[in-house]
């Protein structure tokens, strides 16, 4: 039997599996009959992405079949380029009429001229959101994103900023975030890094009223002020915090109430204060879910204290440091039954544990994750494998 003697429900059931733009363009092209399919099938398409897996290179190897059987597990609803072929954009807007997510990065940008790129941007009433890259502002020609992740160096260039819900950018201080905030006033995830330049003045207004999810990065090595910033967000619910020093600056006199999930990665080669850590983490009362990674410093005894000052602590992960022993996890279990307390705890040797005990948690690395959800997408992962974006479900 040839292909085209399949009957159209075969053929669509095959066209599902095919996720390359160029081949979904080249099959557009076969015959009517096709072009009605593959049409049919892209209307499912939500993402338009770089292909995470090949390079321009890529050949299949028959004796290693791993990044080849990772072709078959993309979802339905993504589309992805790879390569230096030109696209017909011609067809485009007809094969994508409900993307809600674009990303640019140079590949795309070898493939469609940037007239092109900036015509598809502004025919697509669907889009949502913007990856861009490749330092190219693409986001200024969509007048209805709601979620940006740019490189800009600048949030004043950010456009329409009062419809950003999600925004992924550069490298700012704490009082230039503060600067630019009401410009913000629906961002309900911030990512960013933070700085020291110039100083931080400790005012205590509210500058994100409606942010839920705080991701924060520095390289400072004088110290990280970011919790500062963490104190003007009163309606916080998670944060993931990576810093490269044992030294950080805390105001004990503000209590966050809202805080529930709270992961800090600290990537120095010193010890950090345990006293320090204790103000810090006695800030955020109705902490339901903790993450110390790499606390040099931190030992089996200092385990019990922090369970203690954090009396609804349902979730306890100390990875990577030798101080911190498989006794930590019998530590809490005997303080947990003298108390009448439930809180699972993990370190390096029972970390597999987690993923049985909480199988809802994912580890796996994406840029795009669906569902607004911290803890799900977030939690477990290091900080370069955090998404660019939550995606709300109904988008």
């Amino acid at each position: 039997m040839l292909i085209n003697e399949l009957p159209d429900d075969c053929l669509m059931a095959i066209f599902e599996y095919v996720n390359d733009l160029d081949d979904l363009i080249n099959c557009y092209k076969v015959c009517v009959g096709w072009s009605y399919l593959i049409a049919e099938r892209t209307k499912k398409a939500k993402y338009l992405l770089e292909d995470p897996w090949q390079t321009d290179d890529y050949e299949h190897d028959d004796e290693d079949d791993s990044d080849y059987s990772d072709l078959f597990r993309y979802p339905w609803d993504c589309v992805f380029y790879r390569g230096r072929n030109p696209i017909d954009v011609t067809c485009l807007n007809t094969l994508f009429p409900n993307l809600t997510i674009l990303e640019f990065t140079y590949r795309l940008e070898n493939k469609m001229k940037r007239s092109e790129i900036v015509s598809f941007v502004r025919n697509h009433e669907s889009l949502k959101g913007i990856i861009d890259e490749n330092g190219y502002p693409v986001s200024e020609y969509c007048n209805k994103l709601e979620m940006t992740s740019t490189y800009s160096d600048e949030l004043s260039k950010i456009q329409n900023a009062s419809n950003i819900k999600q925004l992924y950018t550069g490298n700012f201080s704490v009082e230039d975030v503060k600067k630019y905030a009401h410009d913000f006033p629906n961002l309900e995830l911030l990512r960013t890094s933070i700085n020291m330049k110039g100083k931080n003045k400790g005012s205590r207004v509210s500058v994100f009223e409606k942010l839920k999810i705080l991701i924060l990065y520095s390289d400072d090595q004088k110290g990280f002020h970011g919790f500062h910033l963490m104190d003007l967000c009163p309606n916080l619910q998670s944060a993931f915090i990576t810093m490269e020093c044992n030294r950080f600056f805390v105001d004990e006199t503000v209590k966050h109430e809202c805080l529930q999930d709270l992961v800090i990665q600290f990537f120095g080669d010193k010890r950090i204060n345990w006293n320090d850590l204790e103000r810090l983490l006695m800030k955020y009362p109705n902490l339901k879910h903790l993450a110390l990674r790499k606390p040099r410093g931190m030992n089996d005894e200092h385990v019990e204290k922090l369970i203690q000052i954090l009396p609804n602590l349902v979730l306890l992960n100390v990875e990577n440091w030798p101080t911190i022993t498989k006794r930590t996890v019998d530590i809490v279990d005997d303080y947990c039954k003298r108390n009448g307390r439930s809180i699972k705890c993990y370190v390096e040797r029972n970390y597999n544990e987690i993923k049985s005990d909480w199988p809802h948690l994912s580890t796996t690395n994406e840029k795009i994750s669906r569902g607004f959800d911290f803890m799900k997408h977030c939690f477990l992962k290091d900080s370069f494998e955090l998404p660019h974006f939550l995606v709300p479900v109904d988008y």
